[in-house]
């Protein structure tokens, strides 16, 4: 993993999509498989839902066939989102849908039933330029090719999830925090619909700094370039604290 293609410095919220040739899964091993149920029969209704618009237009049905993913077609999103390793968005004439995302990053999955993207965006800090370039994303996620990009975090809480409700632990050390990646993979299904998959990798933050030396300076110097919004709501401040100890 190279934290030089995911930190960056300084740090912007202007963001990066790369071209893909396709979204490619990672192996569903049983541990995984376990944790996403074990989220999804804990906050149900939280981490996912289907617009009676999403069952009219059979949208699930038509993301699950435009990916080929198996002989039969998923018909519904919790079967999907059961079935697959990534959390799912689907989306439709630019607003959200369907989803099931049972690893998010301290946002509620719950909350963005039929909102566009520039409304989803809304409550991220300095979200200037991420507001702005929200109709270029749909743009790009219809347009036929697919895009990834990457979005880090660093939190006390050692799961895949870092859902709202879940309390997150105090620390005193770095040592005692993790660094998540969020892998982000756009779709285009039809003219009107898109997906973004979402796969999440968390690492002991140690395991982090002990990869090359650099690594430290570089999150440390992305970090002490945000602003106190974003340190706010990244749920940084005390990790800034500690970091520049």
């Amino acid at each position: 993993m190279n934290i030089k293609e995911i930190v960056q410095t300084p740090y912007t919220t202007n963001p990066r999509f790369e071209p893909v040739n396709d979204v490619v899964f990672k192996e569903y091993a049983g541990e995984l498989y376990s944790e996403r149920n074990y989220e999804f029969q804990t906050l149900s209704d939280e981490v996912h839902f289907e617009s009676d618009l999403a069952k009219k237009e059979c949208l699930v049905e038509k993301t699950s066939r435009a990916m080929q993913l198996e002989d039969e077609p998923f018909y519904d999103i919790v079967e999907m989102g059961l079935e697959i390793p990534d959390d799912i968005i689907i989306m439709h004439k630019g607003k959200v849908e369907a989803a099931f995302v049972v690893m998010a990053s301290g946002w509620n999955p719950g909350k963005v039933r039929g909102m566009t993207l520039q409304e989803v965006h809304q409550p991220v800090a300095d979200n200037n330029m991420l507001v702005k370039a929200s109709e270029g994303i749909w743009k790009a996620m219809t347009s036929g090719q697919s895009f990834h990009r990457h979005t880090w975090g660093i939190s006390p809480l050692g799961s895949l999830s870092n859902h709202p409700q879940h309390i997150r632990p105090e620390y005193t050390s770095l040592n005692q925090l993790y660094f998540r990646v969020e892998h982000e993979r756009t779709f285009t299904v039809d003219k009107d619909t898109a997906a973004f998959f979402i796969d999440v990798e968390v690492y002991t933050l140690p395991f982090i700094f002990h990869l090359k030396h650099e690594y430290k300076e570089l999150i440390k110097d992305s970090i002490n370039s945000m602003s106190d919004n974003v340190l706010e709501y990244k749920n940084l401040k005390k990790v800034k604290e500690l970091i520049n100890v």
